[in-house]
């Protein structure tokens, strides 16, 4: 099962996973976020606090944030 998600802009997505952790968060547009959890609402929440985190860091770096390279849409029948 895999759930897609936006924060901040940013599309990411939770993946279930059968072994611990249960749940894998994956960024397209920031491949070097990686985190976890064992259950959807913290993977949730990790995703959250770790994209905070690293544009956090990229700002105190000087470096360039990209412009967000995906969106969600809804669809509906």
């Amino acid at each position: 099962m895999t759930t897609h998600h936006e924060y901040r802009s940013y599309v990411f997505t939770i993946t279930y996973q059968a072994h611990d952790p249960a749940y894998a968060v994956d960024f397209p547009d920031f491949p070097a976020i990686i985190t976890s959890a064992p259950t959807l609402a913290d993977a949730f929440n990790h995703a959250c606090e770790a994209l905070d985190s690293h544009l956090e860091s990229m700002q105190k770096l000087k470096l360039k944030i990209p412009k967000p390279k995906q969106r969600l849409v809804l669809e509906t029948a």
